[in-house]
């Protein structure tokens, strides 16, 4: 979905959005960055340089509500939380992106968690 590509100091980094958690901590870890993905700001500029390169335009809307608190292990979440959609409710989040229906990235992660709250509900009844 999204590239993450990280400068620290004299080391980068290319990671792939979504992976694992430990995945994208080890990542970082390869660059010198000890920071939890969780605590590093997408906004921090002046010691991790973080460069969002999307695939396509879903992904530069999703890149456009990230906001200064954000972190890379939100954006990290809401990727894969996109990617585990059923494709019914992604289908609805992509429209809604196209549309700027969502505010921010927690604004998009609360209706996609809903979404696949509800699919898992109708599919227990089932």
């Amino acid at each position: 979905m999204i590239t993450a590509s990280i400068k620290f100091l004299d080391n980068g980094v290319n990671i792939d959005l979504p992976c694992r958690n430990g995945a994208l901590t080890d990542n970082l870890g390869s660059a010198g960055i000890l920071i939890n993905p969780n605590a590093l700001l997408l906004s921090n500029a002046r010691t991790v340089k973080i460069n969002l390169i999307p695939e396509d335009d879903i992904d530069k809307n999703i890149i456009s509500l990230i906001n200064p608190t954000d972190t890379l292990g939100k954006l990290n979440k809401v990727c894969n939380v996109l990617n585990s959609l059923d494709y019914r409710d992604y289908d609805m989040i992509q429209k809604g992106l196209e549309d700027n229906k969502y505010r921010s990235l927690s604004n998009l992660l609360d209706v996609a968690d809903r979404l696949k709250g509800k699919r898992r509900g109708k599919e227990n009844l089932r």
